[in-house]
């Protein structure tokens, strides 16, 4: 008979992770091993985080670049750097992993690449995409797979492409991701014309279910919001290379477009205080 002892620590974490959360705390006394695998670390660092805006400004020059201000907690301050104004621009909201932000950036002389924040050294880092497109008016958004993995989605507006495509990274490791790599074994290809949709360009947001091959994905379409009774519409479908189904169709009046996104956590047994 195996005992939770026999069991490799990071086998154990697997098992417990797809556990309910309220379970879990009850669990939390059993034994020391698992109080020490359910004590969260961060709990016993300092509460110093910091957080990274970026605006768009336009200079005399009529040229538009991007600057950021960090702020930290632990001085209640923001600050700028010069080494955090980008003259490139940024295509998406950026998503956390590893305690590291990601961005879609996009210059006219390297087309469309993966950008990170590293919090740690406070600096921006270049990395790859896996596909390649100098058209700003693409849409590319990132996403986060179980808190260890990212993933993109790219719809090519310049070939009036009815197709998505969406990609997703190998585990990224604890440092940060210093290295990302991109599976070439999977792609997954939704070609719109199969269900007789109309082009699909204005996804703002998506999740990927990276073992049953599908994506949840959040579009907004502007429906006339600058004309009179116009509506801003918003629409998630659940999508596959071979399956389609709307879940959420609304159209809202306003004088401003909404931006509506889907979201993921990952539960933990600690508080936010």
């Amino acid at each position: 008979m195996m005992m939770i002892s026999d069991l490799p620590n990071d086998l154990e974490s697997e098992i417990l992770a797809r556990v309910p959360a309220k379970s879990l705390s009850q669990l939390k006394t059993t034994c020391k091993r698992w109080y020490a695998l359910f004590k969260d670390p961060k709990e016993e660092q300092e509460d110093d985080y910091k957080i990274l805006r970026c605006c768009y400004h336009q200079n005399e020059d009529k040229v538009w670049f991007v600057e950021c201000e960090m702020y930290e907690l632990s001085s209640d301050s923001w600050r700028v750097d010069d080494s955090f104004t980008l003259d490139y621009g940024m295509y998406c909201s950026g998503v956390s992993l590893r305690g590291d932000t990601y961005f879609v950036a996009c210059d006219k002389d390297s087309g469309f690449f993966l950008m990170k924040f590293d919090f740690t050294e406070e600096r921006f880092v270049r990395l790859p995409l896996p596909f390649q497109s100098f058209d700003p008016e693409d849409t590319a958004v990132l996403t986060v797979v179980r808190d260890e993995k990212l993933s993109v989605c790219h719809q090519d507006i310049l070939a009036w492409s009815n197709v998505m495509r969406i990609w997703v990274t190998h585990k990224v490791d604890e440092e940060g991701g210093k290295e990302i790599s991109w599976r070439k074994d999977f792609v997954l290809e939704v070609d719109f014309d199969k269900f007789q949709l109309p082009c699909v360009v204005n996804v703002s947001s998506f999740l990927l279910d990276e073992d049953k091959k599908a994506a949840v994905c959040c579009e907004i379409w502007d429906e006339g919001i600058n004309r009179p009774n116009g509506k801003n519409r918003t629409t998630i479908y659940i999508v596959g290379e071979d399956m389609y189904k709307r879940v959420y169709s609304d159209a809202v009046k306003g004088s401003f477009p909404s931006c509506p996104l889907v979201l993921t956590y990952v539960p933990r047994l600690g508080h936010i205080h």
